[in-house]
């Protein structure tokens, strides 16, 4: 055995071990590394997401200086910006695309699906998701709305249902879509050729695959939030349908991904469960049981659930922690309190995070040292607990990173 494989395997074994619950040889540290390489290693945003040979090599550098306990792919968030180019993507904005050339991206949140749409998304989501997502959601194929039912193909005289592809329109959408695939085909090698290399100087993957609470769909793709918002009021009993017709497809998409991946944990970023977004009754009737189900699904599968949980979220922790499957999920904490946290979670659910934003960004290495050793000392006991931020180390100091790094591997010691 080398000994990178070696490298390899103890940090594999410390990573899952903690979500177990086990104590391990220390608090592993396990940043979500985000637009960090980027920004440290003195590169432009629109350049990095423009050629994927300078993300390799910021996140290989990364890497190689900071040695993290788990591996970390600038895919995962940047590798698709070129193809969201060629189909001309309209719910992001990124640098050089809407934004400054060293800006990072943001989402577009638009109302997707009008209130009277409701039953053809619940009746036929494939066709609902092709002739009027997509024509919305890519510029390049807004000629698909043009297009007849397929069900309409049951009947026998298809050819004259496919009229409407004479159109020299599609033509266009022909071109886009093969330009598209070229470029996914050309990022995925890109993609596999840079996780294998992460792999074999020894670091892991932390996630296999990505998926979404039902209810985030509706609101962040669908309904948008202002729609769905008024739809817990007004259309409730459409809302819950729409979650209950989502949960399948987000457990395949987790269950698929993982088993591709071969990494057995599925990330699961959480946007509309803050307890300032709904009340907690509204929280447990329409976000909580469909996303419960789709941990347990996952879980079933011999997956673990590696929740985001944005904002604060200390009233709906208590269920949360309750009902989760022990032994088997992460809930990362941005600005919940994580102490309090620890006293509910103990044998349930691994904690990871929560050092905040402005300590990194704003304060100094010996803050930074001060927050992690307090971590440390009170959520670290007996396992079951990450080094982290509470979102992400983008705009971090180089300093505190590196601070970080270096109090959690001296002060972390089991």
């Amino acid at each position: 055995m080398t000994d990178n494989q070696a490298l390899f395997l103890a940090r594999q074994k410390r990573y899952f071990d903690t979500i177990a619950l086990k104590k391990t040889d220390r608090v592993p540290v396990v940043t979500w590394v985000d637009t960090f390489p980027i920004r440290h290693y003195g590169v432009t945003m629109k350049d990095a997401l423009a050629d994927h040979s300078i993300l390799d090599d910021v996140w290989w550098r990364y890497h190689q200086e900071f040695e993290p306990d788990i591996g970390d792919s600038p895919y995962f968030l940047f590798g698709f910006f070129n193809i969201s180019k060629t189909l001309d993507f309209t719910l992001l904005k990124w640098a050089g695309h809407g934004l400054h050339d060293d800006s990072a991206y943001q989402f577009v949140e638009s109302e997707m699906m009008a209130p009277d749409q409701y039953d053809w998304f619940l009746s036929d989501p494939s066709d609902f998701m092709f002739r009027h997502m997509f024509p919305r959601v890519y510029g390049s194929l807004a000629p698909l709305a043009k297009l007849p039912t397929i069900a309409a193909s049951y009947y026998f005289f298809t050819p004259f249902i496919w009229a409407a592809l004479a159109d020299p329109v599609f033509q266009d959408v022909g071109r886009a879509l093969t330009q598209a695939a070229a470029e996914s085909a050309k990022t995925l090698g890109e993609f596999v050729s840079f996780n294998t290399r992460i792999a074999e100087a020894g670091w892991p993957f932390p996630i296999g695959a990505m998926t979404q609470a039902p209810l985030d769909v509706v609101g962040d793709y669908l309904r948008g939030i202002k729609g769905m918002l008024v739809d817990l009021r007004r259309r409730p009993q459409m809302l819950l349908k729409a979650c209950e017709k989502l949960l399948p497809t987000m457990l395949e998409l987790g269950v698929s991904g993982c088993k591709q991946s071969g990494v057995p944990v599925c990330f699961i970023p959480l946007h509309k469960c803050m307890d300032n977004f709904m009340s907690q009754e509204q929280f447990e009737k329409f976000y909580w049981p469909t996303l419960l189900e789709l941990m347990r699904g996952l879980v079933a599968e011999k997956i673990s659930p590696y929740l985001l949980i944005e904002g604060v979220c200390d009233q709906r922790l208590p269920v949360m922690i309750r009902d989760a499957p022990a032994g088997m999920c992460i809930y990362h904490l941005e600005g919940s309190d994580i102490f309090k946290a620890k006293k509910l979670a103990r044998d349930k659910v691994c904690l990871r995070g929560n050092i905040p934003v402005t300590i990194m960004m704003k304060g100094t290495p010996d803050d930074v040292r001060a927050y992690c050793k307090k971590l440390i000392d009170e959520v670290a006991p007996g396992g079951g607990f990450m080094m982290d931020t509470g979102v992400n180390i983008g705009d971090a100091k180089s300093e505190n990173v590196k601070a970080m790094f270096e109090v959690t591997r001296e002060y972390g010691v089991y």
